[in-house]
């Protein structure tokens, strides 16, 4: 009596005898896979570390009133400003009246001045003809020059209510989007007191905590992958600030994010190189096959099929990984359509994908 293992064996066997029989009658064989390839590269790659970060606004103020006043209207949360516009407003009224009790004061020394000017130019005649003394003299020049000096705090005094007058309206710095208001129609507003937070919508940075290890390896006009929820994109650093916390052992590092879509207050994982960089053959991180914990990559062999090479992987860095052999640069390899590719199965290529995957 056959055992259940010698049985597995004969099953086994015919099994390939069916197979090496089917390909000599030339039976059909797997279709064409339709995939999307891409083209290896040397590139200078650096092994990075994820260090989380977050979106800032480069302005993010709370607009203070300059005067005090009844508070009787301010912008709701959520308004869109541009540069100039007006985000709050308060009751002008009595500075209306210093403005022309101001300007009353102005237009009377105005008048005081002026018959000082004549008085100092007819008693000038007088003592010209010996008719009026040096001490009358002294005196209208004096008062004439009391009355100018009189003039230009006038003047300064009607400037200054004019510009309080126009600082009723609270006018926004900067464009951007009201976040918050801190007050509400009807209050009495004191000069300095906090009205509405408005930030800075349009021009953004990322800022991170970075340790003072990686700081010879990060330098301003870096391009640093950046990746939150679904958007995966590069920005610039601007800055790495030259100065650590003693405590911490942290620098702190600003990249331009302007017209990058993110959301202020956003959370980031943002990835740094951790060591000097290297030239390497390099494959998008498409490429990446995993299968039974193991990975490999796919490339086109010279008579159209796929190939299984198993993924030596170097490093990673952002979307680009670097492969230490197996993979040589111009060789095609497939990022779209390979998860159910066999070895050796033909391909039919469909397109090919953007190999400047920055």
């Amino acid at each position: 009596m056959m055992t259940n293992r010698s049985l597995l064996t004969l099953f086994g066997v015919v099994a390939q005898l069916i197979g090496t029989a089917a390909a000599q009658e030339g039976m059909p064989t797997l279709p064409p896979a339709k995939v999307e390839i891409a083209i290896a590269e040397l590139r200078e790659m650096a092994p990075v570390v994820e260090i989380p970060g977050t979106v800032v606004s480069k302005n993010d103020s709370r607009v203070a009133a300059q005067v005090s006043g009844v508070l009787v209207s301010l912008a709701e949360v959520g308004d869109s400003v541009a540069v100039g516009e007006t985000l709050a407003r308060i009751d002008p009224r009595l500075l209306q009246v210093e403005v022309k009790r101001a300007r009353a004061n102005v237009a009377m020394l105005q008048a005081d001045h002026d018959y000082r000017e004549r008085q100092l130019v007819r008693m000038e005649e007088l003592a010209a003809r010996n008719s009026a003394s040096e001490t009358l003299l002294d005196e209208a020049r004096a008062l004439r020059d009391r009355a100018v000096h009189q003039l230009a705090d006038a003047r300064a005094q009607l400037e200054r209510a004019e510009v309080d007058l126009d600082r009723t309206e609270i006018r926004a710095a900067f464009g951007g989007h009201v976040t918050q208001r801190l007050a509400s129609a009807g209050e009495y507003i004191d000069v300095g007191e906090d009205v509405i937070r408005l930030v800075d919508t349009g021009r953004i940075e990322i800022s991170l905590p970075a340790p003072l290890a990686l700081t010879p390896y990060v330098e301003a006009g870096q391009m640093i992958q950046v990746r939150g929820g679904d958007i995966e994109r590069q920005h610039p650093i601007r800055t790495v600030v030259p100065v650590g916390d003693a405590v911490s052992r942290m620098v702190e590092i600003r990249l331009s994010a302007d017209g990058g879509d993110w959301l202020v207050g956003s959370p980031v994982q943002v990835s740094l190189p951790s060591a000097k960089s290297l030239t390497i053959v390099a494959v998008p991180r498409d490429a990446l096959v995993e299968r039974a914990g193991r990975s490999h990559i796919y490339k086109v062999a010279d008579d159209g099929t796929a190939k299984q090479i198993n993924a030596n992987v170097r490093l990673i860095a952002g979307l680009w990984v670097g492969i230490a052999a197996g993979i040589e640069a111009g060789d095609q390899v497939v990022i779209r359509g390979a998860e159910r590719l066999m070895d050796g199965q033909a391909l039919d290529v469909i397109s090919q994908g953007d190999s400047a995957i920055r």
